[in-house]
């Protein structure tokens, strides 16, 4: 009992740091908060950091793949079990620019970490970390069930050739919903016009998939 109270504490601990962390990220850029900020939000200890994470690159890191983890599983979520494939692509899609609508600061986020981490040196152990991380989500990508189904049931052309067109929709969906999560919530015309962009795109790649008797 007390020892599962002790990893229950800890699993706390981290959880709340990790949240901590994410709701700084979310107000200012990661590269301006540090790990005295993430603890007194955390309502934990330097020490209590040091338990769980050996930097704060490491911190930042887990938030950029916890963040990733929740937008495919939003998207995920979204077909019902009636949808033949192209339906359950185009309700994932739209899901897609939903969430980044409804959280365009994870969406920056995601855009900064990688413009960052892309063009500086960080620690090699924890780079090739996330590059695995990336690696196990590619092949196991979250848009390959509705391709595969379309595919298979016809609503979708038989040679897409579901990994590459996963992995192609997936840089240029993030493309365009980061240049949307540039623009600022005050700013209503230009985020309708963002959003009308965004499902203007959606219905392109749709139809591109489509049998030609669409």
């Amino acid at each position: 009992m007390t020892e599962n109270w002790h990893q229950n504490l800890k699993n706390k601990n981290r959880e709340e740091l990790i949240a901590a962390a994410k709701e700084l990220f979310m107000k200012q850029s990661f590269l301006k908060v540090n790990i005295k900020d993430v603890c007194h939000v955390a309502g934990v200890s330097r020490v209590t950091f040091y338990k769980h994470f050996q930097s704060m690159n490491e911190l930042i890191f887990e938030v950029q793949m916890e963040i990733l983890e929740s937008m495919t599983e939003f998207v995920r979520r979204a077909p019902s079990a009636e949808m033949n494939g192209k339906q359950m692509l185009t309700s994932m899609l739209d899901a897609w620019i939903d969430y980044a609508w409804q959280h365009p600061d994870y969406i920056k986020f995601i855009l900064l970490f990688d413009l960052h981490y892309e063009a500086y040196d960080s620690n090699q152990e924890l780079k090739e970390q996330y590059k695995n991380f990336v690696s196990r989500e590619k092949e196991q990508h979250f848009l390959i069930d509705a391709l595969e189904a379309g595919i298979q049931d016809g609503s979708l052309k038989s040679d897409a050739e579901p990994l590459k067109t996963a992995h192609f929709i997936f840089t240029s969906m993030m493309g365009l919903l980061q240049k949307m999560s540039l623009t600022s919530k005050e700013d209503w015309n230009s985020e309708f016009q963002d959003v009308q962009i965004a499902n203007r795109f959606v219905g392109m790649l749709v139809q591109y998939l489509s049998p030609e008797s669409d």
